[in-house]
């Protein structure tokens, strides 16, 4: 099928494309195919939320992502707001086509794992419209109501599956995977609905009438040897529940561990034995905190991982990771960014040198962001006569409830407001993929922390350290 496929699509590259056809490398995985009403100049693939490789479409909706990869599994495709997945061997080629304004509904593939493909179209676009993933409308209702929507649902989606598994030539992994899925995601959905039932209703959790100790005891009996469930999003997503659970219950019981990524490392040795799952596990727990801190904060933790994994491919994207952080680590200089103060006055980063500068990025929709502002406040007032400037940058889409926020809660102090939210300046600069995110500058206006303790956590220990540099 392979060669027939490669074939057929080098011809049509030839006919819809001025450019010169990509050359097809051995073991490469080729996505091509032609969307029709694309909204987007850029088709994108990533694998594990990092980008493997993207693509220009041309005029006529074709495109072609040509790329090398080691491993089995679900590769991501975005094009502007479409996103759709793809289930791919190292090695497959598969053509792909739809109406970017109803994609479900027109999406066709042919080629390497074209039926798997289609199949898991029409699975999740039926799981979608049964608000399955809509866990405060599904989990709303009482369990009886929440156990019978559930089985009828999965039971519906299973036909699907049962339709597949008949069809002649249908990778068997991909069926094993299948059938793993149904399992874990119902024993997953479990664990989810005594939060959202009681979210949903506005209720203490501990009053939902479910059986979560039944519940409980199905997670707490999951394989911990099986490589192939790594493939199984539901079954990873519960032991990563598992290695949260015992990393929040090491760091209460030893105040000397500060760091989360410290204490889900330890979590992860007392559970799991199998090394290849280990390393899954460890390194998508230092890939995560790498992305949303930063190396500065992983030195333990990451040189420890280097040491003891056994598998390459993990240290080569680590490595990828953290070289992004390279033109933010500590000394290099930051660019003079412009914002607007509350009263539409432009202000620049160079206004504030001369003085330890510390600075929180945030925005009025975000919860844990709010939260953090009385200790913002009461960290600013303890060093009201000290060098130290609190700077806070709003990333709200728009001006007007960061303006009302800032009146209504009588906001002092700076307070700036950075144009075009997580595409500004100062977001794109520093990589801010999460809020609140603190950063701090020294007096020169050279980087300290790209990603700084927050001002419930250890900020006072850093600033008291570079004030004594700076006496």
């Amino acid at each position: 099928m392979k060669n027939t496929f490669l074939s057929v699509l080098a011809a049509s590259l030839l006919l819809s494309s001025c450019s010169k056809n990509p050359e097809i490398i051995h073991n490469s995985i080729t996505i091509a195919g032609k969307l029709e009403n694309s909204e987007s100049p850029v088709i994108s693939v990533s694998h594990d939320y990092e980008e493997i490789t993207q693509d220009s479409v041309k005029s006529d909706g074709s495109f072609v992502l040509a790329f090398d990869y080691e491993e089995t599994g679900i590769y991501s495709i975005l094009n502007g707001d479409l996103r759709f997945s793809l289930y791919l061997n190292p090695g497959d080629s598969i053509f792909v086509t739809g109406d970017s304004k109803e994609f479900e509904q027109t999406f066709t593939a042919s080629g390497d794992m074209a039926q798997e493909n289609e199949y898991l179209n029409k699975r999740d676009y039926f799981l979608y419209e049964s608000r399955l993933y809509d866990p405060y409308v599904f989990m709303a209702v009482k369990k009886d109501a929440y156990f019978s929507k559930k089985d009828s649902i999965i039971s519906i989606a299973k036909t699907f599956y049962e339709e597949l598994k008949i069809t002649e030539g249908i990778d068997t992994a991909f069926l094993s995977r299948e059938e793993s899925s149904f399992h874990y995601q119902d024993i997953f959905m479990d664990q989810l609905y005594p939060m959202y039932h009681a979210l949903a209703n506005n209720i203490p959790q501990d009053s939902v009438d479910f059986p979560i100790e039944e519940s409980n005891k199905k997670v707490e009996n999951l394989p911990m040897d099986r490589v192939e469930l790594l493939k199984v999003e539901f079954y990873v997503y519960m032991i990563y529940r598992r290695i949260e659970s015992l990393a929040n219950d090491i760091m209460k019981s030893d105040s000397s561990i500060a760091s989360f990524a410290k204490a889900e490392y330890m979590a992860i040795d007392s559970l799991i034995k199998t090394s290849e799952i280990g390393d899954f596990f460890k390194f998508r727990s230092i890939k995560s905190n790498l992305e949303l801190r930063g190396p500065l904060h992983l030195e333990e933790v990451y040189k420890k991982f280097l040491s003891e994994n056994s598998t390459p491919k993990y240290v080569k994207r680590l490595e990828k990771a953290k070289a992004k952080w390279d033109p933010i680590l500590p000394g290099k200089p930051v660019p003079d960014f412009t914002f607007t103060d509350i009263k539409g006055d432009s202000m620049k980063l160079s206004d504030l040198k001369g003085k330890l500068v510390y600075i929180d990025i945030w925005a009025t929709w975000c919860g844990p962001c709010i939260a953090e502002h009385p200790q913002w406040d009461k960290v600013k007032e303890e060093y009201k006569d000290k060098p130290v400037v609190f700077l806070t940058v709003s990333i709200d889409n728009t001006r007007e409830p960061w303006e009302k926020m800032v009146k209504n809660k009588k906001m002092e102090g700076l307070q700036w407001f950075a144009a075009n939210a997580w595409q500004s300046e100062l977001t794109q600069f520093f990589m801010v993929n999460s809020i609140p995110r603190f950063i701090l500058l020294d007096k020169e206006g050279k980087i300290i922390d790209p990603s700084a303790e927050r001002p419930s956590g250890k900020i006072r220990e850093v600033l008291d350290k570079h004030l004594d540099k700076a006496v």
